[in-house]
């Protein structure tokens, strides 16, 4: 029960360093820094439910609590987030957002995936975010924009971005590394531990928002260390081409996978600041 709450507290904070305090309100913030204190001693508190309201595009407001038990680690076992969704009322005429048949979408994706047993609200608000995007009404300046865009990716450039943590070890940033990653095309690869390391190729546009995303998560450090241009327009190159994957090895183990994909041991001394090694029998 305390690794739930802890997980519990683990979402909570990452959806605070998330959104600013106009987007995200707690419901009782004295009880959720009671219910925090607790977990940071490995002692069940009396009452562990958490409630907030989220504000997402100034468009719906999410109630949510987060009740007893959640997450539950079982999916045979589900403790499921109660969430109410709520179309605010400035924009209602101006959108034209059915709240009924969001909700009505919204419900039936929850039913399934809430019965995992694990975190699912930044999987809720991506969700959300997706749909509200998709219910924008397209208008001249829009379809403009979009054929702008489709001429200018014609120019884009291929890029590559190595970021250096202080750790990473948090099963939620573990997670949304992996899902950005896919959603956003990328390729490349991440060493989860202390220190953390992070390496994403790509279109400059989707590599750039997903360091956006990446540093807005609450990190004791986090830095860009390079941003390399591999390519442009037509003539683009990854080093990276079979997708991208979570690496748990060692330093020596980590530069003779990457030096496997083209990176140098001069390279590597550039970003991280010491020489790769190869392993002895891989030396020639």
């Amino acid at each position: 029960m305390v690794d739930s709450l802890k997980s519990k507290i683990d979402e909570v904070e990452l959806l605070l360093s998330m959104f600013s305090e106009d987007e995200i309100k707690l419901g009782d913030k004295e009880s959720y820094l009671n219910v925090k204190r607790h977990a940071e001693l490995d002692v069940l508190p009396e009452k562990t439910d958490v409630d907030f309201v989220i504000k997402l595009k100034k468009k719906v407001e999410l109630s949510v609590v987060l009740p007893d038990g959640y997450p539950s680690w079982n999916a045979h076992h589900p403790v499921k987030p109660l969430i109410t969704l709520r179309l605010l009322s400035d924009n209602s005429s101006i959108l034209g957002i059915n709240i009924r048949a969001l909700s009505s979408r919204f419900y039936h994706w929850l039913d399934k995936i809430a019965n995992t047993g694990e975190p699912i609200l930044v999987a809720c608000i991506d969700w959300l975010q997706n749909e509200l995007f998709n219910e924008l009404p397209i208008t001249n300046e829009s379809v403009t924009s979009l054929s702008t865009s489709s001429i200018l990716n014609n120019n884009e450039k291929t890029v590559c971005l190595w970021i250096i943590s202080h750790h990473i070890r948090s099963p939620i940033k573990r997670r949304l590394i992996l899902e950005w990653s896919k959603e956003l095309e990328l390729t490349g690869c991440y060493m989860p531990g202390r220190p953390g390391l992070v390496i994403v190729e790509g279109e400059e546009t989707k590599a750039d928002e997903y360091w956006r995303r990446l540093r807005n998560l609450q990190w004791k450090h986090i830095q860009l260390r390079e941003k390399e241009i591999l390519g442009i327009g037509l003539y683009r190159i990854r080093r990276f081409q079979d997708g991208f994957h979570e690496l748990t090895l060692s330093q020596q183990s980590w530069f003779s996978w990457l030096h496997e994909h083209g990176v140098t041991s001069e390279e590597y001394r550039h970003i991280f600041g010491i020489p790769g090694r190869l392993p002895q029998n891989e030396q020639q």
